[in-house]
């Protein structure tokens, strides 16, 4: 088992009064610092040490911030580092520069305190889950490979049977309906096999959670089946994630064809409805039944700060008057 490090975040800059700050900022935090006084230095630095978010300056002597950010965005094992720009560049046209080249925040000096604790937490949060998913998702890629791989290899030693089963029958006739009896137990148990397979697979599909953009700015994500606490936490994980990756203004979590809620798989909702927001999202819940809600007033959940709508036709129709996202693709859903 991999042991346990803390994150790694590395300042990026070449003044001295300004590390300094950045230091006294986030000398509390349970994270690693490294630091990088130019252009060269950052690059290497990020390269063999792989931290898990860089606080990059943009005016440094040699190479600037956007050059960096451009170069490490172009490496394979660099590109997925979240690059938070921290400058005294005001001007709109920067911002949007910084972020077209994949930067995941822009913050103005002279900073609060307070507020860059709060950004490198909301990133470093973000850049765990992803981790995880690409860790969980590499899981299940073997998992299934392994499953071909073993019904491979079980297809072929039906067929040699089947072939061995024919020569012998053609010899002895009493050994010919013994093999043919063994023969319809192997068809039984292929069957069943095939059976507990398409259940898994039908479980699978249950676990997965889309997030479908219908808008340029409005995104969707289709409940569907039962839910437990794991499946939920990864509800709340695919949102942020999806949401964070596509800078979404509205998300819609649509329960509608679920079958049922307990108290802690609302509370994990909510939870994902409040993460949203700290995103920057407009969340939206729509298909709350009666039993839903009843499970929501017993959690005591505040609602404040999400909207709920009857219907998914209903939460679109909101999401695109608030955010005047422009509407990319045709929407279907299923109706009970």
């Amino acid at each position: 088992m991999a042991l346990h490090r803390e994150p790694v975040v590395l300042i990026a800059d070449d003044d001295p009064h300004s590390i300094e700050l950045i230091h006294s900022a986030l000398g509390g935090e349970p994270i690693e610092l490294t630091v990088a006084n130019d252009g060269k230095g950052t690059l290497k630095a990020a390269l063999s040490g792989q931290p898990d978010i860089i606080l990059l300056d943009v005016l440094m002597e040699g190479i600037d911030g956007f050059e960096i950010c451009r170069m490490l965005k172009d490496e394979e094992a660099t590109r997925e580092i979240p690059i938070v720009f921290m400058t005294s560049i005001t001007d709109v046209s920067a911002r949007v520069k910084a972020f077209r080249l994949g930067g995941v925040d822009y913050i103005v000096k002279p900073f609060e305190p307070e507020e860059l604790v709060a950004r490198v937490r909301t990133q470093l949060s973000l850049r765990s889950m992803t981790k995880f998913l690409k860790e969980h998702n590499s899981r299940l890629e073997r998992q299934i490979a392994e499953r071909v791989a073993a019904e491979a290899a079980r297809d072929e030693l039906t067929r040699e049977l089947v072939a061995r089963t024919e020569e012998l029958r053609q010899a002895n006739e009493m050994l010919s309906r013994e093999l043919r009896e063994r023969e319809l137990s192997e068809v039984a148990r292929a069957a069943l096999q095939d059976q507990l397979l398409l259940a898994h697979q039908q479980r699978l599909r249950e676990l997965s959670t889309p997030l479908m953009p219908i808008s340029d700015k409005v995104m969707v994500m289709p409940l569907i089946g039962s839910m437990d606490i794991q499946r939920a936490q990864q509800v709340m994980e695919s949102a942020l994630e999806g949401a964070a990756q596509r800078r979404a203004e509205c998300v819609i979590l649509d329960v509608t064809g679920m079958k049922e809620i307990d108290a802690g798989v609302a509370d994990l909702l909510v939870r994902a409805g409040q993460g949203l927001r700290l995103l920057g999202a407009r969340v939206i819940i729509t298909g709350i039944r009666p039993e839903v809600a009843r499970a929501l007033v017993e959690l005591g959940a505040s609602l404040d700060t999400i909207v709920t709508r009857a219907t998914l036709q209903d939460g679109v129709a909101h999401a695109m008057q608030v955010s005047g996202g422009k509407f990319v693709a045709p929407f279907r859903t299923r109706t009970s």
